[in-house]
């Protein structure tokens, strides 16, 4: 293509269309104002039209000015991104959190285990101490039977014949009452009797740690309930037994049997 003359747009004087520095002025012209200054060729007769000719001097046919399509500018979009050290606290906070989390949750465990293991030790000690006092219960209760039969039927017994005779080796007394009145007033007999009610009241404060059992024990609670009103029965006939001697005898061999029975069931929780 020929080359053609244009003014600068800086200086206003005319320069070549091919000249990339203006050689009046000096200003850079680049390739954007050699494209601009690209000569406009007629559709019609392809002879060049003048810069700002409205119509083609050739055939006259008018210049069609052409608006260059309109560039539009993608801005890349970035996400913010977090400081490095504002990441590195957001970490330590999450795995902080996690870590209080794994801490809670063990604590928990460890004392719900202690909880329990407590309660299963509570549980043993309990059935012992009622076993140790129904031991003592069914002695003096046994005793009491054969004093009370030995007196109305004058049978004689070296260890009864202390209390259902006079002087030991002298008559009968006439009232059994007389005989278990003696018992009861023997030392060794009076000591066994406040050991049974001693085992009471450190049975009872026991069972009172038995409350709100965990899950695991619920039946073991239960269990233990039983034992302790057979228990109860048991120990309190031997504390003050009453009736007949066939009512007392049926009454306390009931009790004993019925504390036998349901320490047994207990033995399944404490081992």
């Amino acid at each position: 293509m020929p080359m053609a003359l244009i003014q600068c747009k800086n200086c206003g004087k005319e320069i070549s269309d091919k000249a990339l520095t203006c050689p009046h002025c000096g200003v850079q012209l680049g390739e954007k104002i050699q494209e601009e200054a690209q000569p406009l060729i007629c559709k019609e007769c392809r002879a060049e039209i003048p810069l700002g000719a409205e119509a083609c001097p050739n055939c006259g046919h008018p210049v069609l000015q052409e608006e260059p399509p309109q560039k539009v500018e993608v801005v890349s979009v970035t996400p913010p991104k977090l400081r490095k050290n504002a990441k590195k606290g957001i970490i330590a906070g999450i795995v902080a959190v996690v870590i209080i989390a794994i801490i809670a949750v063990a604590i928990g465990n460890s004392r719900n285990k202690k909880a329990v293991a407590n309660y299963g030790d509570n549980l043993a000690l309990v059935a012992y101490t009622m076993l140790s006092g129904a031991a003592d219960a069914e002695d003096a209760g046994n005793l009491i039977k054969s004093v009370w039969y030995n007196s109305i039927y004058e049978k004689q017994d070296a260890t009864t014949d202390k209390y259902t005779r006079r002087n030991v080796y002298g008559p009968f007394y006439d009232d059994f009452n007389d005989a278990l009145s003696n018992l009861f007033s023997d030392s060794d007999f009076s000591d066994t009797i406040s050991d049974i009610k001693s085992n009471q009241s450190t049975v009872s404060g026991l069972m009172k740690t038995l409350k709100n059992p965990p899950a695991e024990y619920e039946d073991a609670y239960d269990a233990v309930k039983d034992c302790y009103d057979a228990y109860l029965v048991l120990t309190n006939l031997a504390i003050s037994p009453s009736g007949s001697l066939q009512t007392f005898s049926s009454n306390f061999n009931n009790a004993d049997s019925d504390m036998l029975r349901a320490y047994n069931a207990l033995q399944v929780y404490i081992g």
